[in-house]
């Protein structure tokens, strides 16, 4: 929150400033269209090249697509969150929120703001050491995660920092002047039906623990322990007072904590009506909560009492409709993993019809034709070869195959996003890397393969056709909203 320009009996009394105006927030929708599309397109096309650094002949080679797909990664993570922020709405008022609508007001010290944009796909550790593909969920921000684990308390919002050209991504912001910051807290305040306070080392933040406290209704309220424990010591110092019964102790760091701590948010505080905190940690309990969205899916769980108590679910289903574009690429990209088993299948029964042919007219030459006027067959199954036997007794793998490809189809279906990402890379780079492959191997099994493409063209087509279909906004749009 802005920091007053007198001292409130928490800090040492600083140098009077000017007032700070609004933020002047200059924001182009066209601009963030072209920018998130642009960034998709450079991470399909990164993680491509990540995926294919390992397979390349030549070290060189090798090294030149890691460092091709590391820059065009991290610039395509940079383009979809500019793009992102560009087209984030900005609040009017904090007054003129619809009346029939639930608010969750997010309150923080502006210094948390950098910390509360972190994404997992930018964490040092994940480009260097993991050849794990980024996708939506790992272009969440911190605060963008805590959003969405209180949804269902309702649409939060939270003042914007004077300095901003663009808007932060998470809580709906509006940006205030220093002569209208606290009416317009004290109107979110009114309404809020939770209130969630990261505690930090703003000085804005007296005033407002002031207002909570005020409003004796702990019920309402949220405490939030970010970034480390030497943050969190000096705030309960200095405003731990305020609370009739205190704020507990950063509790003893156990090697769990060390090893799967979370990401900005560590731990949660909630109250019950008689003001005793209850403290929960994020990091170390749920390991398995979803690396990506740790802090979004550990939330819920830590405070279900919370949840419960308020009456709402610990997640809100979205609303969003599934796009048709996704329909037609789960069928694309599904009859394409299928071709290879139905190819097997039909050139396994080509070839048998061929032996048989042949098998016969040798016999008949060597025999001529008396010996078949029986009515006996010579095939090849007379020499230890049935199709159909070899299909009953290699029906694990065929069935495995199939499971595999349901499997992912079902999740594409669902707004997978790994299984997105997936479908896109491989519609870019599978055909062209398989191509490339038996023109390098034969050039005359390439050559067939090329004819024989033409005839199996919409199936080929299916996969880039069906990366373009993935890449549209509304598809993007759809996954986000299933985050």
């Amino acid at each position: 929150m802005p920091e007053p320009s007198v001292s409130d009996g928490t800090a040492p009394p600083r140098p009077s400033r000017p007032p700070r105006r609004a933020a002047d927030i200059r924001q182009s929708p066209w601009q963030g269209r072209r920018l998130s599309t642009s960034g998709w397109v450079a991470l399909t096309l990164g993680s491509g090249c990540l995926g294919f650094s390992g397979m390349a002949g030549p070290a060189g080679t090798s090294w030149g697509l890691l460092a091709a797909g590391l820059a065009l990664v991290v610039a395509g993570v940079w383009a979809v969150l500019r793009g992102r922020q560009h087209l984030t709405p900005v609040l009017t008022s904090l007054h003129n929120l619809p009346a029939d609508e639930r608010v969750v007001l997010f309150l923080r010290a502006f210094q948390d703001d950098d910390g509360y944009s972190r994404v997992a796909a930018l964490r040092w550790f994940r480009l260097l050491f993991t050849s794990m593909l980024p996708t939506p969920a790992h272009l969440r921000t911190e605060e963008d995660q805590v959003c969405r684990a209180f949804a269902p308390f309702g649409r939060m919002v939270a003042l914007g920092r004077t300095t901003d050209r663009l808007p932060r991504l998470g809580a709906e912001r509006h940006y205030a002047s220093d002569g209208t910051w606290k009416g317009e807290v004290l109107a979110a305040l009114d309404r809020s039906t939770l209130v969630v306070l990261a505690t930090g080392a703003g000085g804005g933040l007296a005033w407002e623990v002031e207002q909570l406290v005020a409003r004796d209704d702990p019920t309402r309220l949220v405490l939030l322990v970010s970034r480390d424990r030497q943050q969190y010591a000096r705030f309960r110092a200095s405003l731990g007072p305020h609370f009739p019964k205190g704020l507990p102790d950063y509790p003893r760091r156990r090697l769990r904590h060390r090893l799967l701590r979370g990401r900005y948010v560590r731990a949660a505080i909630w109250f019950d009506s008689r003001w005793t905190p209850h403290w929960e940690m994020l990091d170390g309990r749920f390991p398995l909560a979803g690396l990506a969205r740790r802090t979004q899916r550990a939330l819920p769980r830590a405070l279900r009492k919370v949840y419960r108590r308020a009456g709402v679910p610990s997640r809100v289903a979205p609303t969003t409709r599934r796009p048709g574009a996704v329909k037609l690429s789960t069928l694309l990209i599904s009859a394409f993993w299928l071709l290879p088993l139905a190819v097997v299948l039909l050139a396994m029964q080509v070839v048998v019809l061929l032996v048989n042919f042949v098998i016969e007219t040798v016999f008949r030459q060597s025999h001529g034709s008396p010996g078949l006027d029986d009515g006996s067959r010579v095939t090849s199954s007379d020499f230890g070869f049935d199709v159909w036997e070899f299909l009953w007794g290699s029906w694990p793998l065929w069935s495995l195959w199939l499971a595999v490809v349901a499997l992912c189809a079902y999740r594409m279906w669902r707004g997978g996003p790994f299984v997105i990402m997936m479908a896109r890379i491989q519609g870019v780079f599978f055909p062209v890397f398989l191509l490339a492959s038996l023109l390098s191997w034969s050039p005359t099994v390439g050559m067939l393969v090329l004819a024989t493409s033409v005839l199996l063209g919409l199936t080929f087509l299916g996969m880039p056709a069906a990366t373009v279909l993935l890449l549209r906004r509304d598809v993007r749009e759809w996954v986000d909203s299933r985050l």
